[in-house]
Formats: C-alpha cells, sequence, structure tokens
C-alpha cells in the first residue's frame, strides 16, 4: 500500500540522513555493512540457495567484508579498496550488455549460480568499502550525503517524470514499468543534485560541470544497477527480494541503486578532482 511505502520512507531517510552525518567512518560502514549482509541473504536466495546454504553464503559475504575493511591500512602494491570497487565497477559496465540482451545469455553469465554468487561477494562489499573510503575525506559525510541525494534524486525524478511524461519503454524485457522519459527526468535531478553538491564545496566552473556529469553517470548506473536485480527476481519468479522494509521489500529492492552508484561515485570523485 502506498500509505506503508511513504511511512517506510519517511522513517528511514531521517536515520539515514542521521547516520551519515553523525555516525564515524568506521560506524557507518558498519551500518552499511549490515544492511549488505541482509542483501547476501537475499542475493544467496535470488541465486536458489536453500536456507543452509544462505546462512553460509551470509557468514562468507561477513568474513569477506571485514578482510577487506581490516586490509584497507596495510601496505601493498595495490590497495584492497582500489581492487574491490574497480572489479565492482567493471561488472557494472558488464551488465549493462547483460541488461539491454536479457533474456539471452542470462543462463551462462549471471543464471549459473557459482558465478552470480562469486560476483556477489565483489558488489556486495564495494558499498561499505566505498562509504569507508569516501567518508575518511575533510567532507566526508557530506560526500556520501551526496552520493545518497544523487540516488534518491535520480528515482525521485525517473518517478516522477515516468508517471506524468512516460510513453516510451526502457527495457520492457526486463522491467516495463521503466520509460525513456522516466530515465531522462532521473538524469536531470542527479545532475541538478551534483550541480548543488558543486556548490555547497565551492568547485570552480569546470568541476561544477563534471560534477554535473557524474550526477549523470549515477543515475544512469543506478538504473543498471536496478534492472540487474530484476533481471535475478524475473529469472527467480518473485516479486521482491525480501520483506525487510514494508511497502518496499527487501534491501536489494531498495539498495540496488548503491550497490552500482557507489563504486563509482568513488571513481567519479577522483575524475572531478582531475578537472582543469
Amino acid at each position: 500500500m502506498l500509505s506503508t511505502r511513504i511511512l517506510t520512507a519517511a522513517v528511514a531517510l531521517p536515520l539515514a540522513v542521521l547516520a551519515i552525518i553523525y555516525l564515524p567512518a568506521l560506524g557507518l560502514a558498519m551500518a552499511v555493512g549490515a544492511l549488505m549482509l541482509g542483501g547476501a541473504w537475499e542475493w544467496a536466495a535470488l541465486s536458489g540457495l536453500g536456507h543452509t546454504g544462505r546462512v553460509a553464503y551470509t557468514v562468507l559475504s561477513a568474513g569477506v567484508m571485514a578482510l577487506v575493511l581490516g586490509l584497507r591500512q596495510s601496505d601493498g602494491p595495490v590497495s584492497t579498496d582500489i581492487v574491490v570497487l574497480g572489479l565492482a565497477a567493471l561488472f557494472w559496465l558488464c551488465a549493462i550488455g547483460l541488461v539491454i540482451r536479457f533474456p539471452a545469455q542470462w543462463r551462462t553469465t549471471l543464471g549459473r549460480r557459482p558465478l552470480a554468487l562469486a560476483i556477489g561477494l565483489v558488489v556486495l562489499a564495494a558499498p561499505v568499502v566505498a562509504v569507508a573510503y569516501i567518508d575518511q575525506a575533510d567532507e566526508g559525510p557530506l560526500l556520501v550525503l551526496m552520493l545518497c541525494l544523487m540516488i534518491w534524486g535520480a528515482d525521485t525524478g525517473a518517478y516522477a517524470a515516468g508517471r506524468t511524461l512516460g510513453r516510451h519503454k526502457l527495457v520492457p524485457r526486463v522491467s516495463p514499468g521503466k520509460t525513456v522519459e522516466g530515465a531522462a527526468g532521473g538524469l536531470i535531478v542527479a545532475m541538478l543534485v551534483g550541480v548543488l553538491g558543486a556548490f555547497v564545496l565551492d568547485l570552480d566552473g569546470w568541476r561544477t560541470l563534471a560534477m554535473a556529469l557524474l550526477g549523470a553517470w549515477i543515475a544512469s548506473i543506478s538504473i543498471v544497477g536496478d534492472l540487474t536485480i530484476s533481471m535475478f527476481k524475473r529469472s527467480a519468479g518473485v516479486k521482491d527480494s525480501g520483506r525487510l522494509f514494508p511497502g518496499h521489500g527487501g534491501v536489494l529492492d531498495r539498495l540496488d541503486s548503491m550497490l552500482a552508484a557507489a563504486p563509482w561515485f568513488v571513481i567519479g570523485l577522483h575524475l572531478v578532482l582531475l578537472a582543469a
């Protein structure tokens, strides 16, 4: 019901903002990690594992997240941050092709349980790593909040534009409800969030443009995250990934965009800093 969705959002969104602002970097990473473990449980279920398998996969995911966070400060030729975020970002680029071609090649890619479970370990750890990485900066909480606002803005803009202007289906074989007009609305709102963020951070003109472009990319790759979880649900024959959030579904239903956006936001921030 719509009232349940609104009530859940009214409770969850302020809690999320307060956590971003007031929790220390490690505390926020652990909070995101707890959500991602819920996502691991659902990812295992969508991959076809039974109860025992889901428990084992969730425990394994917790171990991977703890290991990655524990190794963040260790000396080595390549940072674990870079490895995890790079692999996750690469996967989401590949997922674009899977979404466009669905259901072709599904059975030979994410439809293969071992491959899906292995990829899940990386993509579920990536938001935890990204938040820990971003939050260590001087403007860390503001940047994490900007990431969330880009995602939330894209989702809100897509919903509003899709409901009022939506005519042309985006990827009907994956998600019949999404439209090209809705996607465009999401991109515009996310770009505005990027411009606002640049203003708050007191960035110059070129970096403001770069932040707007980053907003557009975050909105775009967020759609890919959403559609990828939709492919999993269609393959599994379920409507929602879980029931943690009343009226909204499970963790993956709500944080599918974050899975794809978080690693690319970190990469995008580095590119913004390079803008002349």
